[in-house]
């Protein structure tokens, strides 16, 4: 199953190269094992990091560390029971025609998070100045990055390799929220938790 997402932190899209974004996410645990399911996807895409997987609860934009921190605070109050989340299917995200990123969406989970994004996401955006979102929550775990300059090529070839390719077999709890911006070295990985707290 396949569809398309809104812009996500996964997009530079509007932010300059030398602002980095921020965003609130709940991590995945480490350990996971989400990134083996991309084993068999065309090598010139980018695979995430362990430790950069994640699921967004807002995205921020390059909206500043004031502003992020705002929307920290924002959320440090509310609380929710770590959440289990299982993998349903493959989705690509970003502008329909120019896929910025693909990863999947939730069966297991789904509604709770549902909630938790409008409500907590909506918060969030609040506190940071930032425009409401513009379309419903649909959570999800992205894995996978094309370079921007390639985004079209891949289209064709990653629509049909999610046609068949494999889920990640397990199930995980997500126990914690952070706030993430860029890391330094963005040939390691991508993001940096800067603040995080555990979400019960």
């Amino acid at each position: 199953m396949t569809a398309s997402l809104g812009h996500s932190e996964d997009s530079a899209a509007g932010a300059s190269m030398t602002r980095p974004n921020w965003f609130l996410a709940l991590p995945l645990p480490a350990g996971a094992g989400w990134q083996h399911s991309v084993a068999t996807a065309p090598a010139g895409l980018r695979r995430f990091a362990p430790e950069d997987l994640h699921l967004t609860v807002a995205f921020l934009g390059a909206c500043g560390e004031a502003a992020a921190l705002q929307a920290w605070r924002a959320v440090e109050c509310l609380r929710q029971p770590p959440i289990r989340i299982a993998a349903a299917g493959w989705r690509a995200l970003g502008p329909p025609r120019q896929p910025s990123a693909y990863g999947v969406s939730l069966s297991e989970g789904h509604g709770v998070l549902v909630d938790l994004l409008a409500v907590w996401g909506g918060r969030a955006l609040q506190a940071a100045d930032q425009p409401p979102a513009s379309r419903p929550p649909l959570p999800h775990v992205t894995l996978l990055r094309p370079r921007r300059r390639e985004a079209p090529h891949w289209q064709g070839p990653m629509h049909a390799w999610m046609a068949t390719a494999p889920l990640p077999p397990a199930a995980v709890r997500l126990e914690e929220l952070a706030l993430w911006t860029w890391s330094q070295d963005r040939s390691q990985r991508l993001f940096a938790p800067v603040c995080r707290r555990g979400l019960a």
